[in-house]
C-alpha cells in the first residue's frame, strides 16, 4: 500500500479543520452556488470541495465549502449560511477512502481517492467567479 505523502496529510487535515470551523468575515449577501463534482466521468461521492478567494483576483472574505452527495451534486454554504461572496474563487477538492482498520485495531491511514494536486488551491487548476444576484451553476470534470 503506497503511503501520502505529509504534505498531502498536512494540506488534507488543515482543509477539514477549515471547514469545519469555518472562518468569520464577509459582510455582504451571498449567492447561491450548486453543482456536479465527476472524477474520470464518475460521480464523486462524498468528497470535499472548497472555495478559497482569489487575492490575486481582488477578491478576500471567508472561505466556502461543501461535502458531495452521492450523485456528486454539492450545495455550498459559507459559515453554515447557503451560498458563498460573491467574487473569484480557487478550488480546491478532497475524497479520501475510508479504510479498515490495521492490525490490532490500530488506525489505518486514509487514502486520497483524486490526484494530490487537487488538494491545493494553487496547483488545482480550478477556479471559478460567483456571480451576485444570479445562482452560480459551477460543475467540475476532475482527471
Amino acid at each position: 500500500m503506497a503511503r501520502i505523502p505529509v504534505r498531502v496529510r498536512v494540506l488534507a487535515l488543515a482543509l477539514l479543520t477549515v471547514l469545519a470551523a469555518g472562518c468569520g468575515g464577509g459582510g455582504g449577501p451571498l449567492a447561491a452556488v450548486h453543482g456536479r463534482v465527476l472524477y474520470r466521468g464518475y460521480p464523486l461521492a462524498g468528497g470535499k470541495i472548497v472555495l478559497t478567494p482569489d487575492a490575486s483576483r481582488g477578491s478576500t472574505g471567508p472561505l466556502a465549502g461543501a461535502e458531495t452527495r452521492g450523485d456528486g451534486t454539492y450545495v455550498l454554504e459559507t459559515d453554515g449560511l447557503a451560498g458563498a461572496a460573491p467574487g473569484y474563487y480557487r478550488i480546491t477538492v478532497m475524497a479520501l477512502e475510508t479504510p479498515a482498520p490495521g492490525p490490532y485495531g490500530q488506525p489505518a491511514i486514509p487514502r486520497s481517492l483524486l490526484p494530490a494536486k487537487y488538494l491545493d488551491p494553487e496547483l488545482s487548476g480550478l477556479s471559478c467567479q460567483v456571480e451576485a444576484g444570479r445562482d452560480n451553476e459551477i460543475d467540475l470534470n476532475l482527471e
